[in-house]
C-alpha cells in the first residue's frame, strides 16, 4: 500500500468520479484506476461500485475512506515533523539568576527568545550569589544572571557586564532617614541592618560588602538575615532594620510594600550584573541565548 494510493482513493471518493480524480493529479485516468483496482487487490475489498455513469462507495469503501484520510494526515504531519527537526534549532537551555532580578525586562527577554526558538527548552533556576557561580563550575547551569563582586573567581568563566545599578537604602517610613532625599553610607551607623543570606566568601560577595562598610567608618549592626528579597523588605516593613538594595529591585517597589527607598550618595552605580558563561560550555542553545538575547540587550542599555 502506497501513500499515493491512498491519495487517489480519497480524491475519487470526494469526486465519485475518475476522470476529475485523475485532472486533480495531473495523471490519465487509466492510470487511477490501475492504482485503485492495486488497492483493492491489497485489500482483498472492493472500494466502488462503478459503471459508465455511476461511481459510488461500497461499504467497505465508506469504512476504509476514514482511516485513509487520517493516515494520510498523519503522514503529511510525520513529514512536517522531520523537516522542522532539520531545519528548526533545538535543544537545551539551563538559566540562573539573580533572586530579585525577575523585577527587571528579564522575563521580556525571554518571552522574545522563546518565540524566536521555541524548540529550545528552558529550565529556569533563581538563587543567591554563591549558588549561581557554583552552578556554572559544575555544568548545572548554562549562563547565569548575577552579581559580580570580584573577578579573582571567576578566571574559568567568561562575562558581559549587563548593567551597573545604583544601591538604595530601603527603610520602614518611621526610620528618622526616611525623609531624606539621598543619604551617605555613614549616616547608616548604628542602625539595623535587614541582610540576605551569604553562603561564604569564595566569590568576594562578603568582602566587598564589609570594605563599603569599613570605607564608610563602620561596620554593619546585621539584625535579622533572610533567604530571599521579597523576605527582606517583608522584615524591612515590619521595622526590623533597613536594606541595601539595587534600583532594579526598589524601581519595582509599591506604596503596599509600606517601604521608602532612599539613593546612596556617591554610590549611583556601584551594583554589577553580569551574565556569566563556562569558558568550555560548547551547547550551541548557549551561543544562540548570548548572541540573540543577551548582548543587544547589551547593547540597547
Amino acid at each position: 500500500m502506497q501513500i499515493r494510493q491512498l491519495e487517489y482513493f480519497v480524491a475519487v471518493s470526494e469526486h465519485l468520479n475518475f476522470t476529475k480524480a485523475a485532472k486533480q493529479f495531473y495523471i490519465s485516468q487509466t492510470a487511477v484506476t490501475q492504482q485503485i483496482k492495486a488497492l483493492e487487490q491489497e485489500l482483498g475489498a472492493e472500494l466502488f461500485i462503478r459503471n459508465n455513469r455511476h461511481v459510488e462507495l461500497t461499504p467497505a469503501g465508506k469504512t476504509f475512506l476514514e482511516d485513509a484520510r487520517a493516515i494520510i494526515k498523519r503522514t503529511q504531519d510525520a513529514m512536517i515533523r522531520a523537516r522542522q527537526a532539520d531545519t528548526v534549532f533545538t535543544g537545551n537551555l539551563n538559566i540562573g539568576f539573580i533572586k530579585g532580578y525577575e523585577k527587571t525586562n528579564f522575563s521580556d527577554l525571554l518571552a522574545d527568545f522563546h518565540i524566536r526558538y521555541p524548540n529550545i527548552s528552558l529550565k529556569f533556576t533563581r538563587e543567591n550569589v554563591s549558588e549561581l557561580y557554583d552552578g556554572i563550575l559544575d555544568r548545572t547551569l548554562d549562563t547565569i544572571i548575577n552579581l559580580q563582586y570580584s573577578t579573582d573567581d571567576l578566571e574559568d568563566m567568561e562575562y558581559r557586564v549587563i548593567r551597573r545599578y545604583p544601591i538604595l537604602a530601603v527603610m520602614p517610613a518611621s526610620h528618622p532617614l526616611s525623609h531624606r532625599a539621598s543619604i551617605q553610607r555613614s549616616e547608616l551607623k548604628g542602625y539595623p541592618l535587614v541582610d540576605i543570606k551569604k553562603s561564604d566568601n569564595r566569590y568576594g560577595e562578603n568582602t566587598t560588602i564589609l570594605n563599603a562598610f569599613t570605607s564608610a567608618g563602620f561596620l554593619p549592626n546585621v539584625q535579622y538575615v533572610s533567604d530571599d528579597i521579597e523576605t527582606s523588605i517583608l522584615a524591612v516593613a515590619a521595622g526590623l532594620g533597613y536594606a541595601l538594595l539595587p534600583s532594579y529591585i526598589t524601581d519595582a517597589l509599591t506604596p503596599r510594600e509600606k517601604v521608602i527607598a532612599v539613593p546612596l550618595e556617591g554610590e549611583e552605580k556601584r551594583m554589577t550584573v553580569i551574565a556569566a558563561w563556562h569558558r568550555q560550555n560548547e551547547n550551541p542553545a548557549l551561543e544562540k541565548f548570548l548572541s540573540d538575547c543577551i548582548f543587544p540587550a547589551i547593547d540597547d542599555a
